[in-house]
């Protein structure tokens, strides 16, 4: 730059300094071309007296005045014009006999609305012109308060007014990085070369973002998903890393040089995870985890009937459907009629499937539309949470989502992310991992705001739906499901996140104490079975399926038919031979267990007696012992056969005299009945 210039930024030229030889220290000037007046003078080149003239400090906001309003003033009883006004001087030194001018300072680019006897403004910091109107050479971003000031040191501090971008003084050789830049000619207006891929900079000499160790620019290759946001650019999709080792910026729970990996104890490396990846809850059973797969995302709605939501107090103490109706595809609550049974706020409750177990919704979102209107167009929402979340093994836990207050009249969709950074406790404190995983174990109930302001006319509820992961293939309406763990859970404990108990596992109450009792689920326990079933009822405890011939809620006796004392082997309970076990022969459906090794059986029908049913009582006939055998009546004839009980092995009759048959009722050769018809009686008739 030439002695005794100045570079003009706006005008692309260098001016003279031009400073007055009677008025000026010296023929130089600073960067905005002011030069450094002698005792006495005043003015940008030092061309004014100073005698007679005052400066005033001020912070009072910068004012336009009326140029009437000045012509109106003329000058003040001590000869000086009022402020915001100067006096333009005809000759050096020489008071003009004119009357006093506004002095008309940028209200942006000024300090004060007064200017000094020459109408130069008071500017703000990079600011210059008389009327501090624009940037100062070395600044740009003309705005309130003052502008920029450029960093293009290595170009004299010249940049563009308006972009900053430095601007290169006229014959200035370019300078391209020989390595950096694509060809040596630079821009003949900005100065700026043309760079390969991975460089940057005026001169091509530094690396671009996401590439280290000039001047080879070796790609950072940094995982986006894992890297500190403060390093990446998330349009570019790219990310700093160290210039020597090309160690990436990893988030929290984020490992690896490129940030690729999740530290142990974590899983599900997500760009939506401000930590990267989320801690291994595992309900306390496990600390490792992975990203669960095969699941995909499905949404939760309401079903075709169900056109009404019940309406409840903040507490879901209270609830109505008074004032509730349904205009497709809206729930509509009309609050002139709801606030006859509850007071505000009350909220919307979502029906059964939004309760339950709801570890797979974690990742998902939870999603409806809200309108209302007021009776005042003014009319805003309340504070109060728009969604509360009810739930936990023992019902005690809440959070809430608040977001910016609802519009009236303006129909407004809400998405809101299903992970504990979007949600709070009831005092605004930020929610954590584990509490909203304990929530998720069980929820009670999901509220949503149904009330907006005292001044509400009505408010609709329409499109409501939760996401929650179930196995499956991923399609164009399904995609994967993401963020939700697979614990590798210890022996008794299984489910995704370890919140079930395990085939022949049972679940103690958190009362009873256990590993597990911390958070309120219980601990899962062997079921006790004796031996004879490895399956149970996983909240009552109860056996399930006893084998050999056991029974009971802990297959702890044997069953009907089987007998013997129950110590957990397979033998235990022996068929019950009444007398024998085959089905032809067993006339007992059930014995009881007389000392270690012996029984008798306590239900022989009619007609069989003994301890085991072996042999017939009296009136019957028959082998029960003989395979096939069984105990038969006699049913001997009532007039041929003596009272007495038949036979009891072949059921052959006491027949009277003249009667014969295996049950009497025939009589023998050359007998009749008698004239009593009870006996027979001999005959000696020939024919």
């Amino acid at each position: 730059m030439k002695p005794n210039c100045w570079w003009d930024a706006e005008e692309q030229v260098c001016k003279p300094c031009s400073c007055s030889r009677a008025g000026a220290m010296s023929q130089r000037c600073d960067l905005e071309g002011r030069c450094i007046c002698k005792p006495g003078f005043v003015g940008h080149r030092c061309d004014l007296s100073s005698q007679g003239y005052e400066r005033r400090e001020t912070r009072r906001p910068v004012e336009r005045v009326p140029l009437q309003q000045i012509q109106r003033w003329g000058l003040s009883h001590s000869g000086r014009c009022p402020r915001g006004a100067y006096r333009p001087s005809a000759t050096y030194g020489i008071q003009s006999c004119g009357g006093c001018v506004p002095c008309h300072c940028n209200s942006f680019g000024s300090k004060s609305f007064d200017c000094d006897e020459s109408g130069q403004c008071r500017c703000q910091p990079g600011v210059t012109g008389p009327k501090c109107d624009r940037c100062a050479p070395g600044h740009f971003n003309f705005q309130e308060g003052g502008c920029t000031p450029c960093q293009c040191a290595h170009v004299g501090n010249n940049c563009d007014g308006n972009t900053g971008q430095c601007i290169c003084p006229p014959n200035t050789a370019c300078g391209c990085n020989q390595v950096g830049s694509m060809t040596q000619q630079c821009n003949p207006n900005t100065g700026c070369c043309m760079c390969r891929e991975q460089f940057h900079g005026e001169k091509c000499s530094e690396c671009r973002l996401g590439y280290r160790n000039f001047p080879q620019c070796i790609s950072c290759n940094c995982n986006v998903a894992g890297s500190d946001s403060q390093t990446c650019d998330a349009h570019q999709d790219v990310c700093t890393c160290a210039d020597s080792t090309g160690q990436c910026s990893c988030k929290a729970n984020i490992q690896g040089l490129k940030c690729d990996q999740c530290k142990l104890g974590t899983f599900g490396l997500s760009t939506r995870n401000p930590l990267g990846c989320s801690q291994c809850y595992c309900f306390g059973m496990s600390s490792t985890c992975t990203e669960a797969q095969g699941l995909i995302r499905m949404w939760l709605s309401l079903k075709p009937e169900q056109t009404k939501l019940p309406v409840v107090d903040e507490a879901n103490q209270q609830e109505t459907t008074h004032g509730v109706t349904f205009q497709h595809p809206e729930i509509i609550v009309n609050a002139d009629l709801v606030t006859q049974k509850l007071t505000e706020p009350y909220y919307w409750r979502l029906p059964e499937q939004f309760q339950a177990s709801m570890i797979t919704a974690y990742g998902g979102k939870l999603k409806y539309t809200i309108y209302f209107e007021g009776h005042d167009e003014t009319c805003r929402t309340s504070y109060e949470p728009q969604v509360i979340i009810n739930g936990g093994a023992n019902r005690n836990k809440v959070m809430v989502h608040h977001m910016q207050g609802l519009q009236i009249g303006q129909l407004t969709r809400h998405e809101i992310d299903m992970t504990e950074h979007e949600w709070k406790y009831e005092d605004k404190k930020a929610m954590t991992r584990k509490d909203f995983m304990d929530l998720l174990f069980y929820v009670d109930y999901v509220l949503i705001k149904g009330s907006h302001g005292n001044m509400m006319r009505h408010s609709r509820i329409s499109e409501i739906s939760m996401e929650v992961a179930e196995e499956g293939r991923p399609s164009v309406e399904s995609e994967r499901a993401h963020q939700i763990e697979k614990c590798n859970c210890p022996l008794g404990y299984s489910g995704l996140s370890c919140e079930e108990c395990g085939a022949g596992f049972y679940r103690l109450s958190a009362r009873s104490g256990g590993a597990a009792s911390r958070v309120g689920i219980g601990s899962c326990v062997q079921c006790q079975c004796n031996g004879h079933s490895e399956a149970c009822d996983p909240e009552t405890s109860i056996c399930q399926n006893c084998q050999h011939n056991t029974e009971g809620d802990r297959c702890e006796r044997c069953a009907p038919g089987y007998y013997g004392v129950v110590r957990g082997r397979p033998g235990d309970c022996k068929s019950c031979a009444c007398p024998l076990t085959n089905h032809e022969n067993k006339f007992s459906p059930s014995c009881v267990t007389e000392g270690l090794n012996n029984y008798h059986c306590t239900a022989c029908p009619e007609g069989y007696e003994g301890k085991y049913c072996e042999r017939c009582a009296t009136g019957y006939h028959g082998d029960p012992r003989a395979p096939g055998g069984k105990c038969e009546e006699c049913k001997c004839d009532p007039y041929g056969a003596w009272p007495q009980p038949c036979d009891p092995r072949s059921g052959q009759c006491r027949c009277h005299p003249g009667a014969t048959g295996h049950t009497c009722s025939q009589c023998m050769e050359r007998h009749v009945c008698g004239p009593s018809g009870i006996v027979c009686t001999y005959t000696n008739i020939t024919y």
